[in-house]
């Protein structure tokens, strides 16, 4: 276990620039985001036994060869039931897309509906692409935080989300690649520019929950972990104390191909691909006791996020023509002995 010790630094993006860049555009926030109709998911079998229920994007979004499901956050927005996603997009033609998240709606969970936002950096008059691999996020109230690998975390406010103009007699978007909803970037949190070069990787991220009295609620907990094809690489916890973010502690659970972290009443959650034919393994308990379960998961799972409320595991998966958002239940994987 590794000392405590300053990890990543905030910057912000000036608000006027913030401003600037949305002038034209009309800022609705999350609430007025779930206002509007959206695209339809539906209700799916997943394959897996861990899983317990799940939904599909419409097929455009299924069979994409471009945009890649990575992230997944789970919670409520006004009493009502949300997950987020990111995705990152594959480089075309020379273009690079960068990162979006979908929003999905499920306060009528026989009918969710569901919303692409595009993550944007501000600039004078204008958009370009939040550029990062978006492998896991985190949301916590307002904010949104997401994982840049090597780059740290990037945070975006859910307020500032923002609706892009139209123009044209076909009333087209003028947003970047068309999206009709943005959203741009409050800050930037990156290590040191001295930091060696046995700094974390960021690859995936989630917010470490709890069903017992929380304290210093100006403190924001997560967990993070790296991503390798062998069994060396890190799990993390870490403090997020005002513009300065620390790890208070490192492991080496010896578990190859990690994905997705996730720590619930101190009990640790992660889950590792094993490519896009064979069932994913869901590994339980801590990270120097994990329990196996073999092959329990759907092919491809990436980021994980617990929801307290539900007694609820979520992630989402990534291969084409099998992409799947779906729950676990917490009950079925209780107190772990390697």
């Amino acid at each position: 276990m590794a000392a405590a010790h300053p990890e990543l630094r905030t910057s912000f993006t000036d608000r006027a620039l913030i401003d600037d860049s949305a002038a034209g555009s009309t800022t609705i926030g999350l609430g007025g985001l779930l206002a509007r109709r959206g695209h339809r998911a539906r209700r799916a079998r997943v394959p897996g036994s861990a899983a317990v229920r799940g939904f599909r994007w419409r097929l455009v979004d299924v069979f994409s060869q471009t945009w890649w499901p990575q992230g997944v956050a789970v919670g409520e927005h006004d009493g009502g039931p949300v997950v987020i996603t990111s995705w990152f997009a594959q480089r075309r033609r020379g273009r690079d897309m960068g990162s979006r998240i979908s929003v999905i709606d499920l306060r009528d969970e026989r009918r969710p509906r569901y919303h692409h936002v595009l993550l944007v950096s501000p600039r004078r008059g204008g958009y370009d692409p939040v550029v990062v691999h978006a492998g896991g996020i985190v949301i916590a109230g307002d904010r949104l935080l997401v994982s840049a690998t090597l780059g740290g975390i990037r945070e975006f406010r859910l307020g500032d989300l923002v609706r892009a103009p139209s123009r044209g007699l076909l009333r087209r978007s003028a947003g970047p690649f068309g999206y009709r909803y943005l959203l741009p970037e409050f800050a930037s949190h990156r290590p040191p520019k001295d930091a060696d070069a046995g700094r974390m990787r960021y690859s995936f991220i989630a917010a470490e929950t709890s069903t017992r009295e929380e304290h210093e609620a100006e403190v924001l907990r997560i967990v993070a972990g790296e991503y390798a094809k062998h069994d060396r690489r890190r799990l993390a916890r870490l403090s997020v104390r005002g513009d300065v973010t620390t790890i208070d502690e490192t492991h080496v659970p010896g578990i190859a191909e990690m994905q997705g972290v996730a720590v619930h009443d101190g009990r640790w959650f992660v889950n590792a691909s094993r490519g896009d034919k064979l069932g994913a393994d869901l590994w339980v308990g801590t990270p120097d006791a994990m329990v196996r379960h073999e092959g329990v998961l759907p092919p491809g799972p990436e980021d994980l996020a617990v929801w307290p409320e539900r007694g609820e595991l979520w992630s989402v998966t990534e291969f084409p023509g099998k992409r799947w958002i779906y729950a676990v239940d917490l009950a079925r994987f209780g107190e772990e002995r390697a």
